[in-house]
């Protein structure tokens, strides 16, 4: 087929794929590339032909001692032959190496490496998970800037470590434990509400964990503490009224139910407490006192084991008293009072 000169060259291209005239001089076959990217590290080091090779001689390096180069070889082999059985144990190696050197984040994104890239192909997952949990701990206890008064503590940067333990091994046997200190570190950063959905996650996946019953005892107390920081909110006292009923009815033999249901009846106490509160506050109301008996009754109705009983039966007592009473003498009129001048005298200030 002949094709005027004139005509753009992809156009030729598109003539020449739909012709019968033209052939392909390649064959329609994929090729995999088993070789990766090097590294910069690598550049003026001694590099061998074959991943086989590369792994001997960096397994000789770090034979010798000399793990910052045995680190550089290691790093050079899975970069460069990926898809090669060497790969994940030059990975794992460099992960272990990195531990050793005290680079304990670096070790944990390495063995991270490790777990997202050969999980198929390695061998001793649960070690690799010991790893980064034990870095994960590290981090937990770790002081900083120890030179200024003895340095400080941030348990609060280790908690995305141990999330990061739990996502690589939901169901491993030291799972619950790495949720349970995810919980701590937010309660010990004073991030009480964090804590308390770590807790809540602890109970919710691993219910027959030994650490779930403590994990429901923190989630009470991080409760607590949000409820003598705010005193008046209702919502964080039923929310701690409910873990404490939830936990004596999942946890029936604790050694701690007693201090449970102490805690529980004194919020028992606080809640009847409020409903007296609005009762004496309708008492208190001209025309009123129908409103008054209603909550009254609401308190002894809704808390009739609470101290505070007898006192609203009085006061229902006394109320129909007074609604017995004529309303003229019940609600006298009181004389309009002349208003006060305005005066900068604080002590003449009314009230």
């Amino acid at each position: 087929m002949r094709f005027p000169k004139h005509l753009p060259l992809f156009l030729l291209a598109g003539l020449c794929l739909a012709g019968s005239g033209c052939r392909s001089t390649k064959p329609d076959v994929y090729v995999v590339q088993e070789e990766g990217r090097s590294t910069w590290r690598a550049i003026f080091d001694k590099k061998m032909p074959s991943p086989a090779e590369q792994w001997s001689y960096a397994q000789e390096t770090l034979n010798a001692g000399r793990l910052k180069k045995a680190d550089r070889r290691m790093l050079y082999l899975y970069r460069r032959w990926p898809n090669s059985k060497e790969a994940p144990w030059a990975a794992r190696a460099r992960a272990d190496i990195l531990l050793a050197r005290g680079k304990e984040k670096e070790a944990y994104e390495a063995y991270q490496y490790l777990i997202d890239n050969y999980s198929s192909r390695m061998a001793d997952y649960d070690t690799a998970l010991e790893r980064q949990f034990g870095i994960a701990v590290k981090l937990m206890n770790q002081r900083r800037m120890r030179w200024l008064f003895g340095g400080y503590r941030a348990p609060e940067y280790a908690v995305e470590y141990f999330e990061g333990v739990i996502r690589n091994g939901p169901q491993w046997a030291r799972a619950p434990e790495a949720q349970f200190l995810a919980g701590r570190c937010q309660e010990e950063a004073g991030e009480h509400e964090l804590a308390i959905s770590a807790y809540g996650v602890l109970g919710y996946r691993y219910p027959q964990s030994g650490f779930a019953e403590e994990g429901a005892w923190r989630q009470i107390q991080c409760l607590d503490r949000l409820r003598k920081e705010f005193p008046s909110s209702p919502d964080i006292l039923d929310r701690t009224l409910t873990a404490t009923t939830v936990f004596l009815s999942t946890y029936p033999q604790s050694e701690r139910r007693g201090g449970i249901i102490q805690l529980r009846n004194e919020l028992y106490e606080v809640k009847a407490g409020r409903v007296l509160d609005e009762a004496a506050f309708y008492a208190k109301v001209p025309k009123e006192p129908e409103a008054a008996i209603l909550y009254y009754e609401q308190l002894i109705e809704e808390y009739p084991k609470s101290r505070l009983v007898p006192v609203a039966e009085e006061r229902i007592a006394e109320l129909r008293r007074l609604m017995a009473m004529p309303e003229a003498s019940r609600s006298p009129v009181a004389p309009r009072s002349k208003p006060l001048p305005f005066l900068k005298d604080d002590g003449h200030v009314e009230g």
